[in-house]
């Protein structure tokens, strides 16, 4: 968020002045706005404010929610919410298509959540940390008999606050996002260098994990970071074309 808060702080009072002051019937739209989109219609239940407690314990930052908070957090909980079949075919191709769609939908989501959220300063995480923090929360919630949300706030908080992925790179890559990175990977090997992948070895995820995170940060190239490179492509078995 500490990336993009500016952008947004403009936007807010753009849209406040060209909206609400000039009434222009073409104006600059602010998921956050709390007129636009107020509380007051609408019931918060319980699940959610589970899920507000946790997050202000960790983004400091986060002061005030909206219509658009509440209404696309849940559209997400429910998207990604996995049922056996239902969300994993028996295919891997299709599991691993499946879940494309599911993760590109989930991220437009995230995407207004996180811009609806009223902030009083500049967080200390950048956008994909917050998104990151909402879905660790996310992760936690369940459906009980009923089909309502439950989720278990202590657990849940000691998980998050503990977690040394998003302590160390200040966001998280799920194992599922994780799968398709790789898969991608291999489907370029066998497309630009004729080589397809046989076996990976017990740290393949994890020296991948890193380079992932790495290139987001914009130091995989740097001298000190190569080894963790190869020790990769030396981790995989390769099965070579004829």
């Amino acid at each position: 968020m500490s990336d993009i808060y500016e952008v947004l702080e403009v936007i807010k009072e753009r849209h406040w002045r060209e909206k609400h002051e000039e009434n222009k019937e073409e104006y600059q739209r602010d998921p956050s706005c709390l007129r636009c989109y107020g509380i007051n219609e609408i019931k918060i239940d319980k699940w959610f404010e589970g899920f507000w407690k946790i997050f202000q314990k960790v983004i400091l930052e986060a002061m005030g929610y909206n219509r658009n908070t509440y209404a696309k957090l849940l559209e997400y909980i429910v998207l990604t919410r996995k049922s056996g079949e239902e969300r994993y075919p028996s295919s891997k191709k299709k599991r691993d298509k499946e879940f494309e769609k599911i993760m590109k939908e989930g991220e437009k989501l995230l995407d207004i959540v996180v811009v609806s959220i009223r902030y009083r300063n500049k967080p200390d995480l950048k956008e994909e940390g917050i998104k990151s923090v909402i879905k660790i929360i996310c992760e936690h919630y369940m459906f009980d008999e009923e089909d309502k949300l439950i989720i278990n706030e202590r657990e849940t908080e000691e998980n998050l606050l503990g977690n040394k992925e998003l302590i160390r790179w200040g966001s998280i890559i799920t194992d599922d996002e994780l799968d398709i990175r790789f898969t991608r990977f291999g489907e370029w090997l066998a497309e630009k260098e004729s080589v397809e992948i046989k076996d990976k070895g017990y740290d393949t995820m994890r020296y991948l994990k890193t380079i992932l995170h790495l290139e987001e940060e914009g130091d995989i190239i740097k001298e000190e970071n190569r080894e963790i490179v190869k020790k990769f492509q030396k981790s995989i078995t390769y099965q070579w074309w004829d």
